[in-house]
């Protein structure tokens, strides 16, 4: 191998590494002007170095510079094959273009009814797609002749390392995200008054206290409240009790009380025109009691018992006194009905009523005794009748006599 120093248009030197024969191994001066010297004392393996003059100089020339020398890529060299082999791979060449034909129509027209049968069904109708479905990148290595060797290989490494690098960064830049993150976190951390470990110990101890004190004031309340729910109810029986007893003094009306008095009613009277007399009475009669309308009754906080007309019923109504049949009373501890209807008499135009007065309101009291008052003056103006029609017969006798 030797080294050769070609001549350039330009008056500086040029230099190119070219492969040329040694031409002698004496110092010789070619025809171009060239000088050669053998460099066989120093090494054999360095060859002879050539030195050229430059074309300004034109040595060995009296017209035209020398063009430079063109140097040209060897072609490779073609395998000489014998007739064997060449028979052979026309062979393969022409099994391939076969299963290729064979192939197409299969993924063009596929059978996509027919279940597989076992696994070489399945290997023969599934494997021409992925015959037909080379990726691209394997293509144009292919076509452009850099699919094969070294090439391909440096690629395809060069391609990895770009992923694996681009990779590395991303965790890098996660690792330092991170990091950040925790560093931030100690800084915040330290700056508070106690660390975050027994401020979370502490925190969960205080919740727990505070949760265990608020179950045990629940207990205390809910006894609390059963405590008075079981006083109120002591003390309504009590009340019932005892209006009962006072209303209930003797059986003997000798002993009843002076501010109770029975109220007859007599309903069986129609009420309308007033009754004809024939005459009117000259004897002195004692009126009939009349009713004190400026005195208060005694008000009980039990039930009181009244004995009421069917009539009378829309005027409670009205009022929002609402008498409810014993049989549908609420049991013991709910709110009980301000009136309750015990029965009734004289073939049902009579209503045995028993009225909590304590449940009554300012309105519904004074309405209540609106109507007892009525019923007083018209069972009084009944009777005032009645006597006066009873006194006829004796006014008539004494005129006879």
């Amino acid at each position: 191998m030797s080294k050769s120093f070609a001549a350039s248009s330009n008056p500086q030197r040029s230099y190119s590494s070219v492969y040329r024969a040694p031409v002698t191994a004496q110092n010789t001066l070619g025809a171009n002007g060239s000088f050669t010297k053998s460099l066989s004392g120093l090494s054999s393996s360095i060859g002879s170095a050539i030195w050229q003059a430059p074309s300004h100089w034109n040595v060995g020339s009296s017209t035209a510079p020398q063009q430079p020398t063109v140097s040209y890529k060897k072609p490779p060299k073609v395998k000489k094959r014998t007739p064997e082999e060449l028979e052979i791979t026309k062979q393969k060449a022409a099994r391939v273009a076969s299963r290729l034909a064979l192939d197409q129509p299969a993924v063009l027209n596929p059978d996509v009814d027919t279940p597989f049968t076992d696994h070489l069904d399945v290997v023969n109708r599934l494997l021409p797609y992925h015959v037909f479905q080379q990726p691209k990148e394997d293509l144009e290595y292919l076509l452009s002749g850099k699919g094969k060797g070294k090439g391909k290989a440096r690629q395809l490494d060069l391609q990895e390392e770009v992923q694996e690098t681009t990779f590395a960064l991303e965790c890098y830049r996660r690792r330092q995200a991170i990091h950040k993150r925790m560093r931030n976190l100690k800084i915040r951390s330290g700056k508070r008054l106690a660390p975050d470990d027994q401020a979370y110990v502490l925190a969960q101890s205080v919740l727990e206290t505070e949760r265990n004190e608020t179950a045990q004031i629940s207990i205390e309340l809910r006894t609390a409240r059963a405590d008075l729910e079981r006083i109120e109810r002591d003390k309504r029986m009590a009340s019932g009790n005892m209006g009962r007893v006072t209303q209930y003094p003797s059986a003997t009306p000798a002993t009843m009380p002076q501010y109770y008095r029975p109220y007859p009613y007599p309903y069986t009277q129609v009420y309308g025109a007033p009754m004809a007399t024939g005459s009117t009475s000259t004897f002195q009669a004692s009126p009939p009691p009349l009713p004190l309308t400026g005195y208060t009754p005694y008000q009980s906080a039990g039930a009181i018992p009244v004995q009421l007309p069917v009539a009378s019923l829309p005027a409670l109504h009205a009022l929002g006194i609402m008498p409810v049949p014993a049989s549908s009373l609420p049991p013991e501890g709910q709110p009980q009905p301000a009136a309750v209807l015990r029965g009734s008499t004289a073939n049902g135009t009579m209503l045995s009523l028993e009225i909590n007065v304590s449940l009554l309101q300012s309105a519904q009291m004074s309405g209540l005794a609106m109507v007892l008052n009525s019923l007083m003056a018209r069972s009084g103006q009944v009777q005032a009748e009645a006597m006066g029609n009873s006194a006829t017969p004796t006014e008539t006798l004494a005129k006879g006599s």
